[in-house]
């Protein structure tokens, strides 16, 4: 049996392979079984009260390689396994945002790719909420610039 990569071997590895070949994808699917197995590993900070004012700074990079991962499903047109990815991202991007706000953007980014699933699989309802949703952010985004 061969011998599981970690992440960062897994990232490391991202850097010697070819844009959208299959190595790629291969690549990131490993990582998104690290990245859902961390996110259970979270389950301890609910137990927090607050006081240790604690963000953790891994889901940065669990949100990654599952939003990379997605965005080449929908490339292959696997807008099921797509969406799947995106419900975890966008948690992610919101936890993160109310810790640093640039994370705005990927939150954008993530609705837009989910608002497209959602068209795809013909869920209407949630893609209109999803794209309403990105219509505010993004105005919010575009007035806090203005102010900048």
């Amino acid at each position: 049996m061969m011998e599981r990569r970690n992440y960062q071997d897994l990232y490391d590895s991202l850097e010697h392979c070819k844009v959208d070949s299959e190595e790629e994808f291969e690549i990131y699917k490993e990582m998104v079984v690290i990245c859902e197995e961390g996110i259970k590993n979270l389950l301890d900070d609910l137990e927090d009260d607050g006081t240790r004012g604690f963000i953790p700074l891994e889901l940065d990079q669990y949100a990654a390689p599952m939003d990379n991962l997605s965005r080449i499903y929908m490339k292959r047109g696997e807008y099921d396994k797509a969406l799947h990815l995106l419900e975890q991202v966008l948690p992610m991007y919101r936890i993160l945002e109310i810790y640093e706000k640039k994370y705005a953007y990927q939150r954008c980014y993530a609705l837009k790719a989910m608002a497209e699933c959602l068209d795809k699989l013909g869920r209407d309802n949630m893609a209109i909420l999803c794209k309403y949703e990105l219509k505010h952010i993004q105005q919010e985004i575009l007035k806090s610039k203005e102010k900048a």
